[in-house]
């Protein structure tokens, strides 16, 4: 046993001294001085922030002092981690096949049958094609005598393996003064043996992290971890959503449809996780993942079922385990009941002072075909402090941050082994930025352009309808113009269908805004989408628009502020947008909402307006200018003189006017051209051609104006079914396939 002369504290010896391989560090921490040493702590997790997933709120926090072990302890750790390892994949391979530990009595079968994280799917009798546990972590505690034990076990998912791997890279950025004395063990080339085996493993195909997202019933533990894992490893970060079961496997569904999925590194439960065989609720995990699994079309890290070889129900037998499994006593005990209440202390940085707390180290470990290899390294997490003597609970282990554990270098250089050497890994699958995009990013995106887009028209329809129904006079031409908004403002479900066409005071409509809330129902819509799509924003670009978010939500109740600030928020989207996003990728499917919105809201308002003979046009001529923000435009352009040619121009066919019907299809057919999609792009096209054309109709537009609103719905379900649904074009079944379905 490795043992210190006393455990009660990781950094001071029991003469009070700080102990050996913790003066270089302290002496840096000194130098630096409390109150920037706590905003040097600000500084690493505001690069944690920037570094986990947009728009997430990290679960955890760092802290900037390390732990240390010795490189003595850390191969005492190694050996029993890595024998600890093996044992565990063992039992799982024999309780998923032939369960010999079951007949022979070793484990109670009652027990393991009934214990949740059994999944009788995964029961094959054979061996995957991959160890089912291919990844493992182990918390390990030192006790007051000094010796090392086993708290507790990941064998399904492994938490903290992203943020093992990318804290270190961060810390030495923010506390550069704590790497100058060296003699610290590099996490780089465990990292790139990590990678090298799992590439080779999915043998040139597709890798990706699975995480269960930020919201939902199957939301991820720490989302931040899992997008740190996918950014160590150089791989995809994925979601239930974005899978399909095709022919036996498993694909991803993109933008250029389905791509095959090779190996996956599991951060979702394989509880509930196929619904399919699970009786799961179909909306939720992936039906068909076992299937792919058994199959071996399909490597999943960790397979589905291998937490059940660190359920607690299991824990007090397997220690009894090593003796006929593996003929050797375990090198690393289970820690006692009680373990953690006395496990070894480290300093935590509380402000300006330092608070000693309990830890347990965490280390992982992955089976790299040949054998189980270790990181060098690792986290060190607080653990619950007991009660003090009066009975006071002290802080929660959520009031501290994870620590970077450190190896120290032996004295002699260490030789970094492994699998024997193997061929060149296969190149990395080459993904271009929009035909590779997860399906369910673009149809985030799509969906927010629409969503800003409505509030945006909503906001303009009602901030020229108001002052009309409050102050509007007797006159034939303010009554016209009345009737023509409530036919509008119903098109736009602000009022309730039956209030189309009458006169209805500005009072009732904003006593109907405040029953309904349709406007806070919208801004609420917009904020959920920018969430969902903040993978594919950038910092800058997301905290703008979250601002003016905030202050659009702020402006609510206020009625001279709120339809400005909504206003505002949708400047704010678009610039930011059309500045910050290059023309690819997510931009094309933002672009594509947004100008399918604004075509199909414009047509069908202007339905409305320009219905009837061009005597009785005027009114409706003035609002769709003043809507169409093109009210000056008009004016310096014809002197202000309303008549149909220039009007009809100016709205449905003048190509550089962004609010002219004529320029969202061009629009969209830019962005349907760039996505491959030349039928869907010749359709917009079509449309384009039609609208022009309407230009020169002398009036009577509504069921013209109508059948292009309907053309614009048919060509988004056309998107929509060809981008994130990625199935065929419905049609009717010809003889032949008929019969075929039949046989």
């Amino acid at each position: 046993m490795h043992r210190i002369a006393s455990a009660c504290d990781e950094m001071i010896d029991r003469h009070g001294r700080i102990r050996a391989p913790w003066s270089p560090i302290m002496a840096a921490i000194r130098e630096i001085g409390p109150e920037e040493l706590a905003r040097r702590a600000g500084a690493l997790n505001r690069q944690m922030g920037l570094a986990a997933p947009l728009g997430t709120v990290p679960r955890s926090f760092y802290d900037p002092l390390p732990v240390l072990l010795t490189s003595g302890e850390f191969a005492f750790l190694e050996a029993g981690i890595k024998q600890r390892a093996a044992l565990l994949e063992a039992v799982l391979e024999d309780l998923y096949g032939t369960q010999s530990l079951l007949h022979n009595g070793s484990l109670p079968p009652a027990l393991v049958l009934g214990e949740p994280h059994f999944l009788r799917p995964m029961h094959t009798r054979g061996r995957l094609t991959a160890p089912r546990m291919a990844l493992y972590a182990a918390d390990i505690i030192r006790g007051p005598d000094g010796d090392f034990s086993i708290l507790r076990d990941h064998t399904g998912i492994v938490p903290g393996l992203g943020h093992a791997l990318s804290l270190r890279r961060l810390a030495s950025g923010t506390l550069p003064e704590l790497f100058r004395a060296g003699g610290i063990r590099s996490l780089r080339p465990a990292r790139e043996m990590l990678v090298d085996h799992v590439r080779r493993q999915a043998e040139g195909g597709l890798v990706a992290v699975l995480t269960g997202g930020a919201t939902g019933p199957g939301a991820a533990v720490d989302l931040a971890d899992d997008a740190l894992l996918a950014r160590a490893l150089g791989v995809l970060l994925i979601e239930p959503g974005d899978l399909a079961a095709r022919n036996g496997g498993l694909h991803m569904k993109t933008l250029n449809g389905l791509v095959s999925i090779a190996t996956i590194i599991r951060g979702v439960s394989g509880i509930d996780l196929d619904p399919l065989e699970q009786g799961g609720r179909p909306g939720h995990g992936i039906p068909g993942a076992f299937g792919a699994i058994r199959a071996g079309v399909l490597t999943m890290l960790n397979a589905p079922g291998s937490a059940l070889a660190a359920a607690p129900s299991l824990r007090r037998y397997i220690d009894s385990l090593f003796q006929p499994m593996r003929g050797e006593h375990p090198i690393l005990p289970a820690a006692a009941e009680n373990g953690a209440e006395t496990a070894s202390k480290a300093p935590f940085v509380t402000g300006a002072n330092y608070t000693p707390v309990p830890i347990c180290f965490r280390l992982f470990s992955w089976h790299d075909g040949e054998t189980w290899q270790m990181l060098p390294g690792g986290l060190a997490l607080p653990l619950r402090q007991p009660a003090d003597h009066a009975g006071t609970q002290l802080p929660a282990p959520a009031d501290f941050g994870l620590k970077d554990l450190w190896v120290m270098e032996a004295e002699e250089p260490r030789l970094t082994t492994g699998a024997p050497a193997a061929p060149e890994p296969p190149e990395h699958v080459t993904f271009l930025a929009a035909a590779h995009l997860p399906s369910r990013l673009a149809d985030n995106l799509f969906w927010l352009g629409r969503s800003v887009e409505r509030l945006e028209a909503a906001s303009r329809l009602l901030m020229l309808a108001l002052p009309r129904l409050e102050s509007g006079t007797s006159l034939p031409r303010d009554i016209a113009e009345r009737g023509l908004l409530t036919r509008c403002l119903a098109q736009a479900r602000l009022l309730p269908a039956e209030l189309a066409g009458t006169s209805v005071s500005g009072r009732l409509l904003r006593q109907t805004l405040t029953r309904r809330h349709p406007m806070a129902g919208l801004l609420k819509e917009a904020g959920r989408l920018v969430n969902a799509s903040s993978e594919r924003l950038s910092p800058s670009m997301l905290s703008t628009v979250r601002f003016a978010l905030h202050q659009a939500s702020e402006a609510l109740g206020n009625e001279e502020t709120a339809l400005p600030s909504m206003l505002n928020f949708a400047a704010t989207f678009a610039g930011i947008a059309a500045e910050n996003m290059v023309r690819d990728g997510g931009w094309l499917f933002l672009e594509m909402g947004r100008r399918l919105e604004r075509g199909e809201t414009l047509a069908e308002t202007l339905a409305i307006l320009l219905d009837g003979p061009p005597e009785r046009l005027e009114p409706g001529m003035a609002l769709g200018i003043e809507l169409a923000d093109s009210v000056l435009s008009y004016d310096l352009r014809h002197a202000g003189i309303l008549a149909p040619a220039p009007v009809f121009n100016m709205l449905l066919a003048d190509a550089g006017n962004p609010r002219a019907l004529a320029y969202q299809c061009t629009a969209l057919r830019f962005c349907l051209e760039r996505l491959g999609a030349d039928d869907d792009a010749e359709a917009a096209r079509l449309l384009q051609v039609e609208t022009v054309n309407l230009a020169g109709t002398p009036g009577g537009l509504r069921p013209a104006l109508s059948g292009v609103a309907g053309k614009l719905r048919m060509l988004s379900d056309r998107v929509h079914r060809r981008f994130f649904t990625l199935l065929p074009e419905a049609h009717t079944l010809d003889e032949d396939e008929v019969l075929e379905a039949a046989q």
